[in-house]
């Protein structure tokens, strides 16, 4: 019985983690989802102010160097894919809830 629970929610949690990457996708990448709102933007904001568009770009670019350090899933140490694995748990939590209150993700 205890192997039937830990089978149950070892795939409550995948189930979980796969909805958070699908949603997360979804919205990213649909017509008019985040990712060509976000390069328009940024784009618009590449005329308007040029100052904000360089630090955005330096602090991204600061970003994917602190991760890449960390090298995710090398060392044990690092609590960064801890952290990315909840984050997309509840990401997974959100859809769901809004699958359930709203009927679309």
């Amino acid at each position: 019985m205890r192997a039937l629970f830990n089978l149950l929610g070892s795939l409550l949690v995948g189930g979980l983690i796969l909805l958070g990457i699908g949603g997360v996708a979804y919205h990213l990448f649909r017509e008019d989802g985040w990712l060509s709102k976000g390069l328009g933007a940024l784009w618009e904001a590449h005329y308007e102010a040029p100052f904000m568009t360089l630090t955005l770009l330096i602090a991204g670019f600061l970003v994917f160097k602190a991760l890449h350090s960390a090298q995710i899933g090398g060392k044990r140490e690092s609590k960064i894919p801890d952290f990315v694995l909840f984050s997309f748990i509840a990401i997974g939590i959100f859809f769901f809830g809004r699958w359930l209150t709203t009927g679309q993700i």
